[in-house]
């Protein structure tokens, strides 16, 4: 009996140890890091902030504190000072004790604005069934294809590379359907899948119906991407991470029953 005591007594005394050693070091880690310059102070909500509320109403009570960070986990554009926040609004929601960035405040500039919209291009939103988005597989920060359909082109014969027999009168071409590669190159900036909620009332990804995708376009290709969503139709093609997008020539029916002839064959 007095040896399994003090085996309980032992272990108790190396519970403490180990439990000391534990906060002394956590505390070693956080003074070297206050002392090393890699603790950052960041602003945060005390509590959960509603979009589009009145930030005034909130720093009059109390309800913005500063927080310390590692210096590694800041987040781009994060608010640092409560007067950042005077005289805005939200445009989402804020979540109690997470890191405000400068670009979800009304009037805050960061680059590229909300959307990190990339230099010299715009921002443009389309609302696709699945199977035209990739079936919701796609999100943001990949690139895809843009791809279109159009009815009644006259396609180019000369562009194509076809000439008629010398003497003989080129023959006007036929107005046909046609697929073309848009953009062979597109960042996706956001993707919005919408909800379906089930008899336990959980709501899960419903990747059957329209899905909004936000595209960042050159100007040029802007326009064409508006002109094609209105006279074809459009498909969104994604391609693999570090790959790039391919220029095609059009393709129409006719290329496809009676494709071009490899050089050498009969």
């Amino acid at each position: 009996m007095k040896s399994r005591g003090l085996v309980v007594v032992l272990a108790l005394i190396l519970a403490t140890v180990a439990t000391a050693g534990v906060f002394l070091y956590a505390r070693g880690v956080k003074e070297d890091a206050r002392t090393g310059g890699s603790l950052v102070e960041v602003v945060v909500s005390s509590d959960d902030i509603p979009a589009n509320t009145d930030l005034n109403s909130v720093i009059s009570q109390g309800g913005f504190v500063t927080k310390e960070i590692p210096q590694d986990a800041l987040v781009e554009g994060a608010i640092t000072e409560i007067s950042q926040l005077r005289n805005r609004r939200n445009n989402v929601f804020i979540v109690a004790g997470e890191q405000i960035p400068i670009s979800r405040v009304q009037g805050g500039k960061v680059e590229g604005g909300v959307l990190s919209i990339p230099e010299g291009h715009q921002a443009i939103t389309v609302s696709l069934d699945s199977p035209r988005a990739v079936g919701a597989a796609i999100a943001g920060g990949d690139n895809v294809t843009v791809l279109a359909t159009f009815a009644d082109v006259v396609i180019d014969q000369k562009k194509k590379g076809q000439t008629t027999p010398a003497g003989q009168p080129q023959a006007e071409p036929a107005p046909t359907a046609a697929t073309v590669v848009l953009v062979p190159q597109v960042e996706v900036l956001r993707v919005f899948v919408p909800t379906t909620t089930g008899v336990t009332g959980e709501g899960s990804a419903d990747t059957t119906g329209n899905i909004a995708v936000t595209l960042a376009f050159l100007p040029e290709e802007a326009q064409k991407f508006v002109f094609a969503l209105e006279q074809g139709a459009v498909y969104l093609s994604l391609l693999p991470p570090d790959a790039e997008g391919v220029e095609l020539e059009p393709l129409t029916v006719d290329a496809i029953v009676n494709p071009p002839k490899a050089k050498g064959t009969k």
